[in-house]
């Protein structure tokens, strides 16, 4: 949304005033920019917020400011909700890049994060990578997108046997515990071969007559059918094992073109053991 200078100033030079303890009145450029860009994180939340249409239209941009500032600290009570949630059963199956920005930098992102001054700034840098992208977002907005996608994948995995899921790392890649790949994303490509011959999750080793016909599935399909394929197969395993969790779906579903073009492409060379490697 654009913003008249003249309506900003007023509202960054009280922020101003606050930074400084009212001991200043001069401020650096770079501060400067700084609080414009917490004024305008503050009223970009007021204007995406849901809340934006339960209240007057009409209120002032101070208003719509302080509102989204209270929206920014609920969020990261949400955050720090859903953080706990996670830890307590927290699962990262050796892999350090996983543990490193969940458990490590979760709690310095909620002990540092400060609303009032720099709401902009995300702090950490999220290394583990997840299905969907979350670069566009900045500050809270960031890590609360991220913390929801980590409970989601780790609620999926939290269906396997832990030893089966760190035996699909494993055989997937020997240094896994270093990797800086999505580890649900490998879970979920190996569990796609399961469904699809109807192997159960815990009966381990994909024969060869069951690459045979994993093959005989996806043979002679462009990658949009394929595509298609996997998305009813991850459907058909949360409607079954997650009780029809919409979210989970959609969050699942964003890896059925990665899934889909890995099978293509193995297929293509005789290499499903490459795909669905347990």
């Amino acid at each position: 949304m654009d913003y008249k200078m003249e309506e900003l100033l007023p509202i960054v030079s009280e922020l101003a005033q606050k930074y400084t303890a009212y001991e200043s009145t001069s401020i650096t450029y770079e501060k400067a920019q700084m609080l414009m860009g917490a004024v305008l994180y503050s009223l970009d939340e007021y204007s995406h917020s849901y809340a934006n249409n339960l209240v007057d239209k009409n209120i002032s941009l101070k208003e719509q400011y302080h509102i989204g500032t209270n929206l920014i600290l609920e969020k990261v009570d949400n955050i720090r909700e859903i953080f706990n949630a996670v830890s307590f059963q927290f699962d990262d199956f050796g892999v350090k890049c996983l543990y490193d920005t969940v458990q490590k930098g979760i709690p310095q992102f909620l002990k540092w994060y400060d609303i009032k001054f720099c709401p902009q700034n995300t702090i950490l840098t999220l290394d583990y990578p997840l299905l969907i992208d979350c670069n566009s977002l900045t500050g809270a907005d960031a890590v609360y997108k991220y913390i929801q996608a980590i409970q989601i994948e780790q609620s999926f995995l939290s269906l396997f046997d832990r030893y089966y899921v760190i035996s699909v790392l494993a055989n997937y890649n020997s240094e896994y515990r270093d990797m800086l790949e999505n580890i649900c994303g490998i879970v979920l490509m190996n569990t796609v071969g399961h469904i699809a011959v109807n192997k159960p999750f815990h009966d381990a080793c994909f024969l060869h007559e069951e690459y045979l016909e994993l093959s005989e599935i996806f043979k002679a399909k462009p990658i949009s059918d394929i595509e298609n394929i996997v998305k009813n197969f991850i459907e058909k395993m949360v409607r079954r094992f997650y009780k029809d969790n919409a979210d989970m779906l959609e969050y699942l579903c964003c890896e059925t073109n990665n899934i889909a073009t890995r099978i293509y492409t193995a297929n293509q060379y005789g290499e499903l053991s490459k795909v669905f490697v347990l």
